[in-house]
């Protein structure tokens, strides 16, 4: 929980700031910094999180006092990825390569990308030493800077450049915080052994390809937009596209930290069709969290446009919003749900296949209705994540021995309509924030009373069960 919570508090802090951001920027400068940012997404991604992903999967406290080798291979590693980066970039802009992007703007992307790989990677570090503490001031440090130094820059000066460069600043005095707490040993390239960096290499680059794709498509769809149609179009679709991707991005990754450590623990003690098992149970958990959270959300979204949306972005935000949502949702469940299935076969092939299509579909839907209005871009992103879902939840069901509960998936589905048919009439009625607080209180309440009532996921009797033990325990 202490390390659950920086993470979301992390999150949380991203979102207000690319909201305060676009309010100061407005939408046309706002459309750069947005392609400056999906840069940054895509930099580390593709090139930085496999250290990341190497760190999570094997370095741990006994790795530090046993293998050594193992924290040098990965320092020698990001050491050499950043500084290539650093080359490449340098090189790019004296031989004046074509990007369509001022040189400066586009130096900042990318060592802010750099930037970013490195503060996920010392997290990850943090997280693995259980240093709840350096880990806690690695994110205030950031987040904070960030607020005075991205924000600030944009009021100031109003040039997503700045903005850029302040994000970047924030990061760098962040890990310069944490840097001796986080340390093991001095940087040794001759404590690095080339068969940890292929191990390396060979676990995490299936799934960094998989999701560099993801990550890819975005970031089309503004360029692409912001060609046919203008920065200030794509900063509209780029507010939508970025908000609902940090929310359900988070909710995604915290199911996922929350449900995946307990599959891994079935697999190391009751073996490997017990965990499967598991998933699917979990899947249920996935739907339970997402499906209402997508469908309130998208209710709420009249209210939350008038309540928090920058002025300038007000409408076109709710009309950007609305068919980006189901993809937004799939990815949930793409990524808490069924993920897990082919983590733990080692089928993470199956992602890039998924994503691939997914990039085609996208790719294929523009193509096909070229000249189509704005919105068009929104529903091929849409399709392309549904896609996604599509391909990964048949493989993954094929893998499973057993699958999600027909009856508790029902029910799901029973209690978002309820809710759903509760929280419908209070569109556009009352004052945004009288609106917008009755429709989260009264659609919790519908929906935990349906949920409860159908004991989902046996959430009333263990509800049940812990009451009784609660009680048993008063003297």
């Amino acid at each position: 929980m202490t390390v659950l919570l920086p993470f979301v508090v992390n999150a949380a802090l991203n979102f207000v700031l690319g909201l305060l951001i676009a309010f100061f920027l407005g939408p046309a400068e706002f459309g750069r910094y947005a392609i400056g940012a999906a840069i940054i997404v895509l930099v580390n991604t593709a090139l930085m999180d496999w250290l990341r992903l190497s760190a999570v999967r094997f370095y741990s406290l006994k790795a530090r006092e046993t293998e050594p080798e193992i924290r040098a291979t990965l320092d020698v590693l990001v050491t050499g990825v950043s500084v290539t980066l650093c080359a490449l970039l340098v090189a790019a802009i004296v031989a004046g390569v074509d990007t369509r992007m001022p040189a400066m703007m586009l130096a900042a992307a990318v060592l802010a990308g750099i930037g970013a790989g490195l503060f996920d990677y010392h997290g990850a570090i943090a997280r693995a030493r259980f240093l709840d503490a350096a880990y806690a001031r690695l994110v205030i440090v950031k987040n904070v800077l960030a607020l005075l130094l991205m924000v600030g820059g944009a009021w100031w000066t109003r040039d997503p450049t700045v903005v850029l460069l302040g994000g970047l600043l924030s990061v760098a005095v962040a890990l310069m915080s944490v840097r001796r707490k986080l340390a093991d040993a001095p940087l040794s390239f001759s404590a690095a052994r080339i068969d940890l960096a292929w191990t390396f290499a060979k676990y995490a680059l299936p799934i960094v390809a998989g999701n560099a794709i993801y990550s890819l498509i975005p970031l089309l769809n503004r360029s692409l937009l912001a060609g046919a149609h203008g920065f200030a179009e794509a900063g509209y679709f780029s507010l939508a596209s970025d908000m609902g991707l940090r929310l359900f991005g988070t909710l995604g990754a915290t199911l996922e930290i929350v449900l995946l450590r307990e599959v891994i623990r079935l697999d190391e003690t009751r073996g490997r069709n017990a965990a499967q098992k598991r998933i699917a149970a979990n899947l249920v958990i996935v739907l339970a969290v997402a499906l209402p959270a997508a469908v309130g959300f998208g209710l709420a979204l009249p209210a939350f446009d008038r309540l928090v949306v920058p002025p300038s972005f007000q409408g076109a935000f709710a009309a950007y919003m609305a068919p980006l949502l189901p993809g937004f949702v799939a990815l949930t469940i793409f990524q808490a749900g069924l993920y897990p299935a082919f983590l733990l076969e080692k089928r993470t092939l199956i992602a890039i296949l998924a994503a691939l299509a997914g990039l085609a579909a996208n790719l294929g839907i523009i193509s096909a209705f070229a000249g189509a209005p704005p919105g068009l871009y929104a529903w091929a992103q849409m399709a392309a994540f549904l896609l996604v879902l599509v391909v990964t939840g048949w493989a993954a069901l094929r893998i499973l021995p057993v699958w999600p509960s027909p009856r508790d998936c029902g029910a799901v589905l029973l209690a978002v309509a309820a809710m759903a048919l509760a929280i419908w009439p209070l569109q556009n009625r009352l004052p945004a924030v009288v609106e917008l607080g009755l429709q989260v209180m009264l659609g919790a309440l519908v929906y935990g009373v349906v949920i409860l009532a159908c004991d989902v996921a046996r959430w009333r009797t263990l509800l049940g069960l812990w009451w009784v033990a609660r009680r048993s325990r008063r003297p």
